[in-house]
């Protein structure tokens, strides 16, 4: 080997390690991503079934008035406070709650702490689904 290319190659001695480390930030992104958005799609389903309960059971406070006179109406306050109660057990869980003489509508939220992606500056992520109930005859 003649003299230039030796000192070329003495250049780039260790450039090796830096790319090595570079990709490896790179992956471990990518695998915290993966996990932490995998929790959340857990979170969400989790939070999907809560949103579905409270949404029946307010949907179940029929307003007796409106039956004895042959309609299918919800008694708006009723409803509310069994969606509400419906959900008051979780912790760490937001709800809303709105319900008119049609129907019931829950939203839940709810807030949990990343495991990887922490590292890139993301601590936490809000993961929210919502629920629509109405009461129908048999």
């Amino acid at each position: 080997m003649n003299r230039g290319v030796r000192t070329r190659f003495r250049s780039e001695h260790g450039s090796v390690l830096i790319t090595g480390l570079l990709l490896t930030l790179a992956l471990l992104m990518v695998l915290g991503a993966a996990v932490d958005i995998g929790h959340a799609f857990i979170v969400r389903r989790d939070l999907s079934s809560l949103a579905d309960n409270a949404a029946l059971a307010g949907a179940q406070q029929l307003d007796q008035q409106a039956i004895h006179q042959g309609q299918l109406a919800l008694d708006p306050q009723q409803a509310q406070a069994a969606a509400l109660s419906a959900v008051s057990g979780e912790p760490g869980i937001q709800v809303q709650a709105d319900a008119t003489s049609a129907d019931v509508h829950v939203q839940v939220t709810r807030r949990f702490p990343t495991i990887l992606l922490r590292l890139v500056g993301l601590s936490d992520l809000t993961v929210s689904a919502q629920a629509d109930a109405a009461p129908r005859a048999p």
